[in-house]
């Protein structure tokens, strides 16, 4: 089933989109909230409550980059749960994760809108940089790879790498500005 067709069945609050996205998604759901979580109880929790979260933002939410917009919706929950785990001595490990300014957004009710802002938003951010530096970026914050990683990937120097994502967190913060959304 297409990425199309489960937001259809998510708009028309057909029970068969969860279904369906569990069947797609539930691996790569899983694979995000690990690179976070190390509990696999946590995990599953995670990768759920973000099933949830889809199904309450669609409609009226309707993701151009579904893959995408899915991805930030665990990622966000998982990063949530991790500091929720956490206490204030534990607070250096949360800081040190990457763009944490984004992951004190709460997947609720109260905030759909500003979610749904952000989030056509990091998909237009994405869509105008350069094909090399949005892999870089995704690869990093979406796919959380360590940096030597990804410069193996792409043939280059790891200080390559720091300096893509350096320019691409500025051109994001100013983007973001210029929208009007404050992080």
């Amino acid at each position: 089933m297409t990425d199309s067709e489960i937001i259809r069945l998510l708009e028309e609050r057909d029970e068969n989109a969860l279904c369906e996205l569990e069947r797609k998604y539930y691996p790569f759901c899983r694979a995000v909230a690990e690179k976070i979580l190390s509990d696999p109880e946590d995990v599953k929790e995670v990768v759920n409550d973000s099933f949830y979260d889809i199904w309450n933002s669609i409609p009226p939410a309707r993701p151009d980059n579904f893959h995408a917009y899915l991805a930030t919706v665990v990622r966000h929950n998982a990063i949530s749960l991790f500091r929720k785990n956490h206490n204030q001595k534990n607070q250096a490990v949360c800081d040190a994760l990457p763009l944490d300014d984004f992951a004190d957004r709460h997947f609720t009710d109260d905030n759909t809108i500003e979610r749904i802002a952000i989030s056509g938003a990091m998909d237009r951010f994405l869509d105008g940089l350069p094909e090399k530096q949005r892999l870089v970026f995704v690869a990093r914050f979406y796919k959380h790879e360590p940096i030597d990683e990804i410069a193996r990937v792409f043939s280059m120097p790891s200080g390559s790498v720091k300096s893509i994502i350096h320019r691409a967190k500025k051109a994001l913060k100013d983007f973001l500005d210029k929208e009007g959304i404050n992080v």
